[in-house]
């Protein structure tokens, strides 16, 4: 079974973030957009993935020139989550790879790809690794304002946490989150409620601003694990996310 709980998502980082992203031409085939930043918890799917530590992360995209873009997508993030102590369970990091279609029709945006979430340093038997469907929209619904819905669909037979945390040894095969986001002047401010299926659902209130180049967010995160899926000891956390990033 692939565990898929502390798996981060450079996808869902996107939508948590509002960092305008500079370019890199790659002559005629399109261009390259990337972002290095760090930030004092890594919340993936509303779910603490690092231990409550900061994380170090850094994400690239090419875009191809095409009418219907060709997108090739990669994250590393500096992370060493709670994983069951055996050998061979211990890891530094997290790789996730993306490869997609993205159209723009007017005002709004569509992506539709696969995202495959890996752990190079974690052993082959622990089956760490996962892979997901993805499709994203993206509606500029005013000058200021945008509307954002994205969805997952696990490739790799959902999540089981294990007979300890989850006595029904139910799964969860998608995740959907919804957000608004709106520039104010002085800072952008946006909201957002996502849903791990059979796991968590959580909202989040967030604050960002650039400056000098560098984005300076500040998130609260609230989140709900399922009664009927996890103990006593996973419910009700809150987090308090600040980060800073930088575009390249």
């Amino acid at each position: 079974m692939k565990n898929k709980i502390l798996a981060g998502s450079l996808l869902s980082l996107f939508l948590m973030t509002n960092s305008s992203l500079s370019e890199i031409k790659v002559g005629n085939a399109g261009s390259i957009t990337g972002t290095v930043g760090v930030a004092s918890q890594y919340i993936s799917k509303g779910l603490d993935s690092n231990r409550d530590k900061p994380t170090a992360f850094l994400t690239g995209e090419f875009a191809s020139k095409s009418d219907i873009q060709i997108i090739l997508g990669a994250g590393i993030f500096h992370t060493r989550p709670d994983k069951p102590v055996a050998s061979g369970g211990g890891y530094d990091y997290e790789l996730d790879y993306n490869l997609g279609l993205r159209k723009t029709i007017d005002k709004l945006t569509l992506d539709l790809g696969y995202i495959y979430f890996t752990y190079p340093q974690a052993a082959d038997r622990l089956n760490s690794d996962s892979a997901s469907y993805y499709a994203k929209a993206v509606l500029a619904a005013t000058k200021n304002t945008t509307l954002s819905i994205y969805y997952e669909q696990d490739d790799t037979k959902g999540l089981k946490p294990g007979s300890t945390a989850n006595p029904t040894g139910r799964t969860s095969d998608h995740y959907y989150e919804v957000g608004i986001g709106h520039n104010l002047g002085p800072a952008n401010v946006n909201l957002s409620y996502g849903d791990f299926n059979d796991n968590i659902t959580f909202y989040k209130v967030g604050v960002s601003k650039e400056f000098n180049g560098f984005n300076f967010s500040a998130d609260y995160i609230n989140s709900d694990r399922s009664r009927q899926t996890w103990n006593s000891n996973w419910k009700d956390p809150e987090y308090l996310v600040v980060g800073v990033s930088k575009a390249f």
